[in-house]
């Protein structure tokens, strides 16, 4: 069981899980999740348990209080790493239905929490779906009422129950 970078050959493995989990929404491209990983792959793991991916978590530069639109292909350009980056943003995280239980999800989160701690010490946003908030509050995130024009037409793209939350470092 081991934690690394996302590699070229998790893609299978990804997409396989990102369809697994997902139900509320049509899950996303291959372009767009590979877009994530392409402006930020240090911010990028998988979690390996009996030799194959189990779980990802894929995250990059944004801006606090702010979230990219589902579906949204990023690039060096659009994703606010250079001047506008405020905080690390979770685009999606998800652990394989076989492997559910096994503390992966608390360990991918934990990752990125240490990995901000002990590189710039942003804090980290997120958009919850599918329920998902009570998960992350579990980890000290908090609801985020602040809303711009701009978040609140990107939540819009996340289906109806979708919140933006964030957890302060």
């Amino acid at each position: 069981m081991s934690i690394r970078r996302v590699i070229e050959s998790d893609w299978p493995s990804i997409m396989s899980i990102q369809a697994d989990c997902y139900h509320e929404i049509t899950p996303e491209s291959l372009e767009v999740m590979q877009s994530k990983w392409q402006v930020s792959p240090d911010t990028c793991w998988v979690y390996e348990h009996q030799g194959q991916v189990s779980g990802y978590i894929l995250t990059h530069a944004w801006k606090k209080g702010d979230a990219p639109k589902l579906d949204s292909v990023l690039t060096h350009q659009n994703n606010g790493a250079s001047i506008n980056a405020t905080s690390h943003y979770i685009h999606d995280m998800a652990v394989s239905p076989q492997a559910q239980g096994l503390g992966i999800a608390k360990k991918l989160v934990q990752q990125l929490i240490n990995f901000c701690q002990n590189h710039d010490g942003r804090g980290i946003g997120l958009v919850a779906i599918q329920g998902a908030d009570d998960f992350w509050q579990r980890f000290g995130f908090d609801y985020h009422t602040d809303t711009s024009v701009g978040l609140t037409r990107a939540l819009e793209s996340y289906g109806n129950d979708a919140c933006y939350m964030y957890l302060n470092q």
